[in-house]
Parts: structure tokens; sequence; C-alpha cells
């Protein structure tokens, strides 16, 4: 036994009982540890809701940024004509290359939605679309969200030689062979990669097929960052938009 609940080294005043005298002393060791254990909860609890706390500006500010989301979106079906399905001189059956690069929450149903859609759920996230009625409506609705332009077959090889995968039973598969490619997209004449890269380039009939085959294009930020302001249009001097040829520099530093 430890000299801890010993027996004080001197004469008592009167008969002490060794065991009673110990029993107080682990009573009262217990009784501390107990305090501070409680004062430890305490203490931790109150951090715990401490950080729950939301001021009510934080939920305000969410419905104002909705708000202002919806009415630019109508702001520019208004003023695009978007609606207009008669005019057929504005299709035009290019490839478009798409990049969400902002909007880490967005909240925003419909633009949430749109993303969704588009198989576009993160930032970074980059498809290839055509460049028909719908898609134009879809980007004009997005566009502050996101970077877009006509790719060159370079940079779809580069692509897919070095960010494509493909959805094989709901699950992200890398394209190790042309044999998993024969297997999925042989009966539509698709038998290996350069056949995929082709039929992309030039939004064969089968573009849907393949675009179903294969997963959505994670990239990384752009070396070097951002040369302008994200939140201003590429035609005026910004980053987000249409970019046309350019985009193939952008996708560049982002591989």
């Amino acid at each position: 036994m430890s000299d801890k609940y010993a027996v004080p080294n001197k004469l008592p005043g009167k008969t002490v009982s060794v065991l009673a005298h110990r029993k107080r002393r682990i009573l009262q060791d217990k009784a501390t540890i107990e305090q501070k254990k409680a004062l430890k909860t305490k203490r931790i609890s109150g951090l715990k809701k401490h950080h729950k706390f939301r001021r009510p500006e934080s939920f305000v500010m969410s419905y104002l940024k909705a708000e202002r989301t919806a009415k630019r979106m109508k702001r520019t079906i208004v003023r695009n004509n978007l609606l207009d399905t008669n005019d057929a001189s504005k299709t035009n059956e290019k490839l478009l290359l798409v990049m969400r690069h902002a909007g880490k929450k967005i909240f925003d149903e419909t633009t949430n939605k749109i993303f969704k859609t588009l198989n576009m759920p993160y930032r970074q996230n980059a498809v290839f679309l055509k460049n028909n009625k719908e898609a134009q409506i879809l980007l004009k609705v997005i566009e502050p969200f996101v970077v877009y332009g006509y790719p060159s077959l370079n940079i779809i090889r580069e692509l897919m030689f070095k960010r494509g995968f493909a959805r094989i039973n709901g699950k992200k598969t890398p394209i190790q062979s042309n044999a998993l490619v024969e297997e999925h997209l042989g009966d539509k004449g698709i038998i290996c990669l350069e056949d995929i890269i082709h039929e992309i380039y030039t939004v064969g009939p089968n573009f849907d097929a393949v675009k179903e085959f294969l997963c959505t294009f994670m990239l990384s930020p752009p070396r070097d960052g951002w040369k302008n302001k994200v939140s201003v249009s590429y035609k005026r001097g910004g980053e987000y938009g249409d970019r046309g040829g350019d985009i193939n520099e952008l996708i560049m530093r982002c591989l």
C-alpha cells in the first residue's frame, strides 16, 4: 500500500482508526477527480454549443443570394430571347467543353438542378456538350459559374488520356485497354479509345452513348491561378462565360 493514505507521523489527540482515515482520504481523491471530469464536460459542451450558434444574418444572406440568382436568370432569358424556338439560325452543332470553375455552395435550387443534370456537381468538373439550343439555354442560366468554348482535337485527346475514366456498373473505372471500350461500345462500332475521341470531336451519332460511358472529367485548378476576376465575364476582361477557342489554353493549365 502506498504511503499516500498512511496516518500522519504524529501523536493524535484522540484514538484514530487507520481504516477510517484511509477511507476518508480515498473518498476525497475520488471527489476531486469527479469534479475535474464534470468541469471538463461542461467546458466541452459549452464549446459545442458555441459552434452551433449561427447569426440571423447568415440565414438572410442565403435567401438573398438565391433571390438574386433567380432574378438574374429571368433577365438573361428575356434579354437573350432564349425561349424563341423558331430561331434555328443560332443553333450550331459544334462541340462545347464546359468546366465549372465557381460556386462551391449555390443556394438557388434551379442552378443546382442544372448542374446535377449536366453531371457537374463540384467545381473543376468538365463535360462535353452538343452546342444546340438546349445547351445554350442551360449555359446562359449558369454562365457565372462556368467557362466554356470549342475544344481542339489535341485537348480532347489530352483529356481522355490523362483524366478519362469509364462508368462501369455505376463505378469509376480507369480505361486501361481497348478491350474495355469494345466490350461496352462495340455494338456502336466503337472499339478503341481513338474511336471515342473521333466520335466526341465530330459530335457523331453515338455521341450520347459515349458521354454516358465516360465519367465527368475532374480537373485541377489552373497553374498560376486565375489571371483575372472570376466574377467578371470573359468578354469584359474577366474569366467566366464563353471563351471560344481560348478554352484550350485554360484546359492545358488545368491538366
